[in-house]
Formats: C-alpha cells, sequence, structure tokens
C-alpha cells in the first residue's frame, strides 16, 4: 500500500511546482508596474524614439519640459528590447507624446523570460552656479589743475575714466566735486560707452521753482538711487549748493547688469551766460559682482500716519568730546528698558582707521576732522555692542525715510547719523587701511529721532528735545547716507 500510494502522487509534482513558478511570475510583474509607477512622475505620456541594434539594446531621447501631471500606462505587449534613456531635463517637465505603432513605457526595461521588469526614472537637477558675493571698487578722477567748464555752451567738458574690469554692476554711484557760481546753469551726464548707456544725473537745479535755477555755488554730492531726496530741488547757501547724498535726476540703476569694463565718459555743461566754473573731481562707487544675486523687487510703501510723536524719550549731554554715539546709544537703550552706562559702552566698542568696524581716532580730540584722524564710529559697531546688553538693535545704511518713520509709527526710537546741529554736509570718500571703502563726512554727529509730523521731525539732542523741517532734516541725514540704528530688522 506504501509504495502504491507514492506511485499514485508522483506526477503531480511538476504541475505543483509549475503553478507556484507561474504564480511568483505574474506577482513579479504586478509588483515591477506598481513600482514604475511609483517612480515616474506624473504628467503627459513620453514619447520614446528607439533605434534597435544588433545587440538588443536601443537608445531612447526624452526631452521633457515641465507640466503638472502625467499619467504612464505600460503595455502588456512584451519587447525583446532594453531601452537605455539620455534625458535632457530643462527648467519645465512637459513631456510631448507622438504618435507610436506600438505603446512603451518611458522606463527601462530588462526582458526575462516574458516578464517585464521597470526600474525607476531618475531625473538630473540643474543646478545653477553659486552666486558671488558683491565687492565695491572705488575709480576716482582728480585734477592737480581742474578742468574749465565753458560759459553758455552745450557741449561743456568731458573727462573719462577707463575701467578693465568685466564684473557685472549691482549698483553705481557717483560722486562730484564741481566750483560754480551758479549751478542751474549746470547739466551733469554719465555714459558708458561701450554700452552707449547714458545717465542724465543732474539737469539745471532749482528749475521750475525758479526759472534761472539755483544761484547759490558749488556741487560737492553723491548721486545714489538708494537715498530718500531727489538732486533737482537742492539749493543750500552753504556748505555748497548742493551738498549730501541725493537721488539723480534719472536712475542709475540703468547700468545694472552691464560689463563694468570699458570707458565712462562725464559731461558737465554750463548752459546759461555770465556764470563760469570747473570740474575738480569726480568717482564711480561701484559695487561689482562676477554671478551677482537676483535682486528681490521693492516692497510696497508702508502705510504711515500723518504724524507719530514718542514720550518718554530723555537724555543728557555726553560726557566725552567724541562720544554722541555712545551717549544716542545709552539713551535709547533705556527707552527699551535697559540701563547702561555711557562710559561703559564706549569702553566696550571696538578701535580701528576704518569707523564702520570700530572708534577712529581719539574721543579726546577736537570735532570736524575725519579719518584717520580724531572722529567718531558708525552704526554697526554700535548696533553690536547694543545686541550684547540683550537689545534688538540692527543697523541700516541707507534706511529709507518711510522705514524710518515706520519705526516711530510703531513706538520706537531710531539713532541717526547726521552732520552737526542737523545742517548740511559734505560726503567724502574715504579707503581705511582694510581697502574697504566707506563715506565719512566732517561734523559727524549722532542723535536719537523721536517723532515726525507733516512737516517736522522731533528729535533728542542731549539733554533736548528740537525740532527740523522733513527737508532740512533729510539734507543733513544724507551726508552719512542715511545711516540709522532701528529695534526692528
Amino acid at each position: 500500500m506504501h509504495n502504491a500510494i507514492r506511485s499514485h502522487h508522483r506526477p503531480a509534482l511538476p504541475w505543483i511546482v509549475l503553478i507556484i513558478v507561474l504564480l511568483l511570475l505574474t506577482v513579479s510583474q504586478e509588483w515591477a508596474v506598481g513600482a514604475s509607477k511609483a517612480f515616474i512622475p506624473t504628467g503627459e505620456p513620453p514619447t520614446i524614439t528607439t533605434t534597435p541594434t544588433t545587440d538588443f539594446v536601443s537608445i531612447s531621447t526624452i526631452t521633457p519640459t515641465v507640466t503638472d501631471t502625467f499619467d504612464v500606462t505600460p503595455t502588456n505587449t512584451l519587447s525583446p528590447e532594453v531601452p537605455t534613456e539620455t534625458l535632457t531635463p530643462t527648467s519645465t517637465p512637459a513631456i510631448p507624446t507622438e504618435p507610436a505603432t506600438q505603446e512603451t513605457s518611458s522606463a527601462p526595461q530588462t526582458t526575462f523570460e516574458g516578464t517585464t521588469i521597470y526600474l525607476p526614472l531618475i531625473f538630473s537637477q540643474v543646478i545653477p552656479p553659486p552666486y558671488t558675493p558683491a565687492v565695491k571698487a572705488l575709480f576716482c578722477d582728480t585734477f592737480s589743475s581742474p578742468r574749465s567748464i565753458p560759459d553758455n555752451n552745450p557741449n561743456g567738458v568731458n573727462d573719462s575714466i577707463t575701467i578693465n574690469d568685466s564684473r557685472q554692476i549691482v549698483d553705481i554711484d557717483v560722486y562730484l566735486d564741481i566750483d560754480h557760481s551758479w549751478v542751474g546753469d549746470l547739466n551733469v551726464n554719465l555714459t558708458h560707452v561701450e554700452s552707449d548707456d547714458s545717465v542724465n544725473l543732474i539737469h539745471r537745479p532749482g528749475r521750475p521753482a525758479s526759472s534761472l535755477g539755483c544761484g547759490n555755488n558749488n556741487i560737492k554730492a553723491i548721486l545714489d538711487d538708494e537715498i530718500s531726496s531727489p538732486v533737482e530741488n537742492k539749493c543750500a547757501s552753504s556748505p555748497a549748493a548742493i551738498s549730501g547724498i541725493y537721488i539723480p535726476n534719472q536712475p542709475l540703476d540703468r547700468f545694472d547688469g552691464d560689463s563694468l569694463s570699458g570707458e565712462w565718459r562725464l559731461n558737465v555743461s554750463d548752459n546759461s551766460a555770465n556764470s563760469t566754473g570747473t570740474l575738480r573731481a569726480w568717482c564711480m562707487l561701484a559695487t561689482i559682482s562676477e554671478n551677482p544675486e537676483p535682486q528681490p523687487p521693492p516692497p510696497p510703501p508702508p502705510d504711515l500716519p500723518s504724524s507719530a510723536i514718542l514720550s518718554g524719550v530723555t537724555g543728557q549731554a555726553q560726557t566725552l568730546s567724541l562720544d554722541c554715539e555712545s551717549r544716542s546709544a545709552v539713551d535709547w537703550a533705556r527707552y527699551m528698558g535697559v540701563n547702561i552706562d555711557e562710559l561703559d559702552f564706549f569702553h566696550l566698542l571696538p578701535h580701528s582707521d576704518n569707523p564702520d568696524k570700530g572708534f577712529a581716532g581719539n574721543v579726546y580730540g577736537a570735532w570736524g576732522q575725519i579719518p584717520p584722524d580724531d572722529y567718531g564710529v558708525h552704526a554697526e559697531p554700535v548696533a553690536v555692542v547694543l545686541r550684547d546688553h540683550g537689545l534688538e538693535a540692527y543697523a541700516h545704511r541707507p534706511l529709507s525715510w518711510d522705514d524710518l518713520r515706520a519705526e516711530i509709527a510703531a513706538g520706537k526710537p531710531v539713532i541717526v547719523w547726521i552732520n552737526g546741529s542737523v545742517d548740511n554736509g559734505i560726503p567724502v570718500y574715504y579707503t581705511p587701511s582694510d581697502g574697504l571703502h566707506t563715506i565719512v563726512a566732517r561734523y559727524e554727529h549722532t542723535v536719537v529721532v523721536t517723532g515726525y509730523n507733516a512737516s517736522s521731525v522731533y528729535y533728542l539732542n542731549g539733554a533736548t528735545i528740537y525740532t527740523r523741517t522733513i527737508n532740512q532734516f533729510l539734507d543733513s541725514w544724507s551726508s552719512l547716507g542715511n545711516m540709522a540704528i532701528t529695534a526692528r530688522p
């Protein structure tokens, strides 16, 4: 009986094995299809053009552009080919389709005894080159003998600076030193000869308020797109008719993105009779980069109240000859709830011949000098010491007039760098020993702005709150590039 049973069941074993193999192959195919769908992005079905070879390998090329979704349905028709795909991704995958005699999958396939195994697609990512940090480069032409400006001659006088530096322009500011007895006669243009781009910097300032323009003497100013006040309506009695940093008549950002390399030509012309002058010097401060980072669009202007005036901001006279920055900082900190001794604050400041990095000169020196002589310190080192005392303090250069008012409207006073007793000042490019160009001005001073209304600015200087007209405040604040410290970024 035992032998009979064995003889009866022996023929069934091959059939059982065959059934198990078929089941395994079916499950393997279904798993592979699912794996293919899991790895292939959604969108339009790709078109694959295959070129068979003698070893059953075809080369497929897919040129995708970006779409939101696509679905790939694999065919049940088995192919003995093993396609290899060359992917050419772009910034947007939309994979176009073409008619084909046989529906195929975009995934690489390996055929094994009638079963198709789908492998995942891996799309390469195009990584842009890294952005190069921008640096500042200063180019000046200063004449031992000033260049005469022809009287009442629209051709004027030309002077050129030639630069051999192909990096891209991120920003350009222009410094002008012009002696002239009636600046309302003057027209000033800057041209990049290679690109043929030209910008009108100053066009007969003071007009049309006066048909003859500004009748005061001299221009000693910087033209800068990022400042708060336009040059065309300036006409001061001292220290020059146009002294400070102002928005040019046409924006200098016309040059942004151009190569710095080439000839830069300044033209100054006198357009009315009886007044004469000379071009003494001019400079370009260029911010440049080999691969500049894209600049974000400017934010919309804030919705500001017509007036905001803070109470309770108090102070006292500074202790040392040139420590106004320490005095303003401790008065500002006290309003924020932190008490710091003025002399302790000063001794925490670093020292440097670059006022952007530390206190320049001797704090007991005479007021009215510029580095490397006795001078003072700019915003960032002061902000660092304030942060070391647990305060939120942010240095700005420039800070816009809108942002200053927004800070006051939010209940926060602002430390600002002005000139003298909120007077006009003459900005000067200065290069310290570290080679990092900055702007300084004689009679640099700090005050704490505490309020504004439609016509005036309120500020704490020593122990007293004063007011100045908005225009006069902006002129004085501009001389050091609208430098400030705020409690908000």
